[in-house]
């Protein structure tokens, strides 16, 4: 898994599995909190329900009954003084009274805007058969009651009726009201709404309304009797402060934040060792080991993490210990190098100052012989051959760190590799070598400077008769390798049967100045020049050996576009 996604996962699985927790026993805190605050709720309800209807209703209904009328003005100074002197008073807010219908006429803060008293179909009906409705009032920490008030303005009066046994019983069980119990109990002035009945209780009790004054006549039997009485009716709505709210609010606020605290420490906590596990410390590591590569302690006996960065760090480790090992192979090469140029222009310097110790003798006589100056001639030649042989030794050398420069032009590379093989006609049969060509007759021309890839086979040539001092045999095959569809190479194999090259040093056999051959007077550029003339050409070259079975070198030359069409199929 790369580091990336890796790092991702584990901080995102972690993140949300916090997250979780976090919701987890939140939900579970506000649960409780929820239940003990329903739990408080009812209790206090029940509490507050009990003064509503115990102390403020009868307030209420006693002054109405006592004035025998609704004076607005003289309840608020009754409700007022109550609010002072009771003790159960001390949490209430407010005391809205209403008449009739839900329009407040009276409250206990003076002066207060008339409004209304929220109350829906769902609330007037729970008020009707519970006797009360509580809610909580948005906005504020406080609980609203409202119930409902009668406030008796007549004492029972007797209607006289007939029959006796009270036929028109059946009558207000349906919710009508006869013409005759009006009349019976106010005369003939006064209005009979339609359908003014509301049966409470069959057969024994009854609720009139006056829709147009908003007055309550309940009528009820008392043996074989229909009694009547007039009555005013509305809503009382009773404000209470809840304090425990608020503080319950604020604690669960606080508890809140206090959770989302401790879930940040423990995000910030687990990034940071997440961070310092999977990257930091790598990263350290990696440091640490860059600062002993660079003092020189580096050692790759050692465990690393599978992630990316002990992998990454592994290489590193690895590519030092092979930069140092080419470094130290470049240091040897580079003495082996200089060993040999030393050793180059060593002899032809022995002979310039030999030459030059002799010339110096010859003309330091009084008189020189025409001898003498023949001999002089002589060795002022030799002088000369040697300065040549160095210059060339130093182009050598230059064009070993130097670009070639390449004069490319159709060549027959058939026709060049029989060139070559003419020059070592002798010299093959005085070494016992036979020479065996397979040539490809449909090789097409091969873009080469003809002159260095002429000088590079004679070079490998020369390199395989000498690794046969007993004599044996060398292959020369030319041929097409196909690449890919378009595309290939012009392939030269030199196969001899000599002695081989040890496999430790086949890697070297390329490094200027390395040679085998000290004995026969070899100096180690003849591979080197040659190997820089294949990569000049974009060409490639492979070897295969094994000792005491021979050598074979594979020289691959790219084909131009123009040559296509000769590939095989």
């Amino acid at each position: 898994m790369r580091l990336q996604w890796k790092y991702s996962l584990v901080i995102n699985l972690s993140v949300i599995a916090i997250l979780v927790a976090f919701y987890f026993f939140d939900s579970i805190r506000v649960r409780n909190d929820m239940n003990a605050l329903h739990a408080l709720g009812a209790e206090r309800g029940a509490e507050l329900r009990k003064i509503a209807e115990n102390t403020i209703l009868d307030v209420v209904e006693m002054e109405i009954e006592t004035t025998r009328v609704f004076d607005a003005q003289r309840l608020d100074q009754v409700l007022n003084k109550l609010k002072h002197e009771h003790p159960d008073m001390q949490n209430v807010l407010n005391i809205h009274v209403s008449l009739n219908d839900t329009r407040i006429r009276s409250s206990l803060l003076a002066g207060e805007d008339a409004g209304d008293i929220n109350l829906d179909s769902a609330d007037l009906e729970q008020i009707e058969t519970k006797g009360a409705t509580i809610y909580a009032v948005e906005g504020q920490n406080a609980t609203a009651i409202v119930i409902k008030y009668i406030a008796v303005l007549t004492g029972p009066k007797l209607i006289g009726l007939e029959p006796s046994d009270f036929a028109y019983e059946p009558i207000l069980d349906d919710g009508t009201l006869p013409y005759e119990v009006w009349l019976s109990a106010f005369g003939e002035d006064v209005y009979v709404p339609e359908d003014p009945v509301i049966t409470e209780e069959k057969g024994r009790r009854w609720r009139m309304t006056d829709q147009e004054k908003g007055e309550v006549y309940n009528l009820w039997k008392q043996g074989e009797t229909l009694r009547i009485q007039k009555a005013l009716t509305g809503y009382i709505q009773v404000l209470f402060d809840v304090p425990y709210i608020g503080r319950s609010i604020r604690y669960s606020l606080l508890m809140h934040a206090i959770l989302i605290v401790i879930v940040g420490a423990l995000l910030v906590i687990l990034i940071d060792l997440t961070t310092n596990h999977l990257i930091m410390k790598p990263l350290e590591r990696m440091t640490r080991i860059i600062q002993s590569a660079e003092s020189g302690n580096l050692s790759i006996e050692q465990t690393y993490s599978s992630d990316e960065i002990g992998r990454a760090t592994h290489n590193l480790v690895r590519m030092l210990w092979q930069l140092r090992d080419s470094h130290s192979k470049r240091i040897d090469a580079l003495g082996q190098f200089a060993a040999g140029v030393a050793h180059e222009i060593r002899n032809p310097l022995n002979s310039i100052g030999m030459t030059a110790q002799h010339l110096k003798s010859v003309f330091s006589q009084r008189k020189a012989s025409q001898d003498d100056i023949e001999e002089a001639k002589e060795l002022l030649e030799i002088v000369d051959k040697k300065i040549v042989e160095l210059k060339h030794i130093s182009e050598q050398f230059l064009t070993l760190n130097r670009p070639r420069k390449l004069n490319i032009e159709p060549v027959n590379l058939n026709a060049l590799v029989e060139q070559v093989l003419s020059e070592f006609t002798l010299i093959a049969e005085e070494a016992k070598v036979q020479v065996i060509r397979n040539y490809d007759e449909n090789l097409p021309d091969v873009p080469l400077d003809a002159a260095l890839m002429r000088q590079t086979i004679f070079n490998f040539v020369q390199n395989s008769i000498q690794a046969m001092p007993k004599g044996g045999s060398i292959y020369i095959t030319t041929l097409i390798e196909k690449i890919e569809q378009d595309t290939g190479d012009a392939v030269i194999e030199i196969r001899d049967t000599g002695i081989g090259i040890p496999e430790e040093i086949q890697e070297q056999i390329y490094d200027a100045y390395f040679t085998t051959k000290d004995a026969t007077g070899g100096i180690g550029l003849g591979l080197a020049v040659s190997h820089q003339i294949i990569t000049a050409h974009k060409g490639k070259i492979e070897i295969r050996s094994k000792m005491g079975m021979g050598t074979a070198f594979k020289i691959s030359l790219p084909l131009n576009e123009g040559n296509s069409h000769n590939f095989p199929a």
